[in-house]
């Protein structure tokens, strides 16, 4: 007589088998959150970081605040050294952070939720938007501003903020 795996034999044998990969796809799919929600972080705080480093270079390059808010600011400065200020804006408009630059708008970061400023005089006293900083003068005498940016993508946030010493006047 022939020897043979019996039915029952099979489904046992299927059974297990179909256990193990089971795991070995939870343990797969897992893995690939994992990887994403670290891609996600990875991207924001790359972004948020560049976006931050550019907006505190430009600032510390401030020769004049033309507009100060909660939210944006306004000022000029003489980015390219060919002696002429550039006006620069930074604001948010839905979920990007942008500079404005004449007539160019350019995304320096995306999935913002958040973005604002404070500012202090050169006593460290906190000057409020609007009450703060609505004239030329109150504008002057701006020596920090302190920028506070908070990133979200898929389940990922980061809040991040950095000060700018300005040049003001």
């Amino acid at each position: 007589m022939k020897k043979a795996f019996t039915l029952t034999e099979l489904m046992i044998v299927l059974v297990l088998l179909s256990i193990f990969i089971g795991g070995v796809m939870l343990v797969f799919v897992t893995q690939l959150k994992v990887w994403g929600s670290s891609l996600n972080r990875a991207a924001i705080r790359q972004q948020g970081h560049q976006a931050l480093g550019r907006m505190v270079r430009e600032l510390n390059q401030t020769n004049s605040i033309t507009s100060a808010s909660s939210s944006a600011i306004t000022f000029l400065a003489d980015l390219d050294d060919n002696g002429t200020d550039e006006t620069i804006t930074l604001n948010t408009s839905g979920n990007n952070l942008n500079r404005t630059e004449g007539a160019v708008i350019s995304p320096l970061a995306f999935n913002v939720q958040s973005f604002g400023l404070t500012y202090y005089d050169s006593s460290n006293n906190v000057l409020t938007p609007p009450a703060g900083t609505d004239t030329q003068a109150e504008r002057d005498t701006i020596k920090v501003a302190v920028l506070a940016l908070t990133m979200s993508k898929a389940d990922e946030t980061l809040s991040i903020s950095s000060s700018a010493y300005l040049h003001n006047q």
